[in-house]
């Protein structure tokens, strides 16, 4: 039986799309580029500082440790302004708390970002473990460790855990860790992207899906 979820966080359990691409736009203007629409950003906002960075510049001739600064330092500015909940998100972890699961979250994200995002939605109390792409010892996805970290943490089982994440590295991570995996297809994927290719264990279009998979049983009373 699941006992513990894991979330990845941008695209899956955070929308942090708007404010990454605001900051994408700031560091263009800054540097007499042209902006980038919603939609072109969307489908890179799980990719890293460095994707928004290569759709306006150039690794070889540009400076991308100045840019990369530049886009940090903005970000700081930005990142708190829309980080909204994914619609369903909030009922779901009500219904893993009432039911005694655990949940946490695994991201590639640096910590500052990741513990002021979950902060600002007053859930760091709530949530479990919380592991990110910058702590010491780990490398992140599509590596295994930081999922088998959150786990040694919980003192659980991976038979246990299932980890939702909208990306393929989120998949790779899961099935090196030998966890079940559960795509986000309402997340930050791209029109290219071939995901029965992926083969992750379950594949998701709400939050609200996650309470029908196999192995978790809920108290169909709490609504």
């Amino acid at each position: 039986m699941i006992s513990t979820v894991l979330f990845d966080l941008d695209g899956t359990f955070v929308d942090t799309a708007f404010d990454l691409i605001q900051t994408a736009n700031i560091v263009y203007q800054n540097n007499r580029k042209s902006n980038i629409s919603y939609e072109v950003g969307r489908e890179i906002a799980s990719d890293g500082i460095k994707a928004f960075l290569r759709l306006r510049f150039d690794e070889e001739r540009d400076d991308f440790d100045l840019l990369s600064k530049e886009f940090l330092s903005i970000y700081n500015e930005q990142f708190l302004k829309n980080p909204l909940l994914f619609d369903g998100i909030e009922n779901l972890i009500l219904r893993l708390e009432d039911n005694g699961m655990t949940w946490g979250i695994v991201t590639n994200k640096p910590r500052y970002f990741a513990e002021n995002i979950m902060k600002h939605h007053q859930l760091t109390k709530r949530c479990s473990v919380l592991m990110c792409g910058d702590d010491d010892g780990f490398k992140s996805k599509p590596s295994p460790e930081l999922l088998i970290e959150a786990c040694r943490l919980l003192d659980v089982n991976i038979s246990n855990v299932i980890y939702v994440g909208d990306g393929y590295r989120d998949i790779l991570s899961a099935q090196s860790a030998k966890i079940k995996s559960v795509l986000a297809c309402y997340g930050y994927l791209k029109s290219s992207d071939s995901i029965k290719d992926w083969q992750p264990d379950y594949i998701i279009h709400s939050p609200s899906e996650v309470i029908s998979l196999d192995g978790l049983s809920f108290n169909n009373s709490l609504g």
